[in-house]
């Protein structure tokens, strides 16, 4: 008898999905028992699976792959400023030449410092996937040491910018030191020369446009100042956050579709590095912007855009309407493109084959606004959904239809 009750219990058409949002019958009060519930049949929606491709969301701000932020490691006076904000320039070009001010501020050579610690005037902050560390060459004298180094493992993607030594006559050379200066494309060191008094010319190490500009000539900088960004606008990508657990799911080549904020056209990435972070522990993945006409001419750096990469094999879920879930705010999967980053956590009242009510923990995937249907994940077949908005006590009671 309780199976013939579930069978007859099951909507007779697809169609009752959609208008049992709207039935009468939900008006109808519910007679709750001790042990039991009494329902309409309107109140109950059989399992209808719907097959569906799981995805990840990814969500992140265009940037360029290439770009460094020069700062000062210790006083400074900027001689020349050789470019201007937004200019473009050629690999190589000189940037502006800078001078060690004699008297070092007491944040440069500290006395608890090491004697064969060598200063640095210059530093390169840019994000590096593939350098840990940069690679510095003391001087004996511990000045004139430029170094680069890598900003942190969420920052941007750089080469280096090489300080190269003006020279004023060969009979200066003698007096000079050399020091390294980490490229942070290919981790190979470049030597340059400096004169006795310490004039410095910075070069660009790639061709792009001076985003940002802090210092004008004749100005002192104090250590850790910004001098300038370089970047490259031609090369873009952005970086999204994911759970560590997703790390399974998402792998290096794989393609990723994504919009941005005010166009209708959609693009396309690839996954180019993965990266887990430490605390909190998440995992970055780094999607390359896939260099077409239609990206070319639309997608610029500061842009916001959102996309999804598939994994896995094709699952099984089921329609529900919005009555069915409990226990979830449903707002974020009203708007394009009707998925949540995240599948979104919600709760299903079920009846199983013995006929009590049970809670069901689900997942939600996307919402179909043309049917104003949700797809669910984590409901079996052998199940009827019960759509009524019951309190957390009916528990284990007896589903009864009249």
């Amino acid at each position: 008898m309780s199976a013939a009750l579930i069978i007859a219990c099951q909507p007779s058409s697809p169609t009752s999905d959609v208008t049992a949002e709207n039935s009468e019958a939900f008006d109808t009060k519910l007679l709750i028992r001790a042990d039991s519930i009494t329902m309409t049949p309107d109140h109950i929606l059989s399992i209808k699976p719907t097959r569906y491709q799981p995805s990840l969301g990814l969500e992140g701000d265009i940037e360029p792959i290439k770009q460094v932020n020069l700062i000062a490691a210790q006083a400074l006076t900027v001689e020349q400023v050789l470019v201007k904000k937004n200019q473009r320039v050629k690999k190589g070009a000189p940037l502006f030449t800078v001078r060690r001010q004699t008297a070092p501020m007491e944040s440069i050579e500290s006395s608890e410092q090491d004697d064969n610690e060598a200063l640095t005037p210059l530093e390169v902050e840019g994000e590096v996937a593939d350098n840990k560390s940069t690679a510095t060459e003391p001087e004996p004298s511990a000045v004139n040491t430029a170094q680069a180094a890598p900003k942190d493992s969420t920052a941007k993607n750089s080469d280096n910018i090489k300080p190269n030594a003006e020279k004023n006559g060969e009979d200066d050379k003698e007096n000079s030191a050399s020091a390294s200066s980490n490229d942070l494309d290919n981790n190979q060191a470049s030597k340059h020369t400096e004169t006795a008094n310490n004039l410095i010319t910075v070069r660009a190490s790639f061709a792009g446009r001076i985003e940002k500009l802090y210092v004008k000539k004749g100005q002192k900088v104090a250590p850790r100042q910004p001098l300038l960004t370089l970047s490259d606008g031609t090369e873009l990508h952005f970086i999204a956050s994911l759970p560590i657990e997703a790390k399974s799911q998402i792998s290096v080549g794989q393609t990723v579709n994504f919009t941005a904020d005010g166009l209708i056209d959609k693009f396309t990435g690839q996954v180019s590095k993965l990266t887990v972070t430490g605390l909190p522990k998440q995992l970055l993945v780094y999607v390359n912007v896939v260099d077409n006409e239609v990206s070319r001419n639309q997608i610029k750096p500061g842009m916001k855009v959102t996309g999804r990469v598939d994994y896995g094999q094709i699952e099984v879920g089921t329609i529900v309407p919005k009555r069915a879930l409990h226990n979830v705010d449903l707002t974020v999967l009203h708007k394009p493109p009707y998925k949540p980053l995240r599948p979104l956590s919600a709760n299903v009242w079920i009846i199983k084959q013995n006929q009590r009510l049970t809670r069901q923990p689900v997942e939600v995937i996307e919402y179909d606004p043309l049917t104003k249907q949700y797809l669910i994940a984590g409901i079996t077949n052998d199940s009827l959904i019960c759509l009524a908005n019951l309190p957390d006590e009916s528990e284990g009671k007896k589903a009864v239809v009249s």
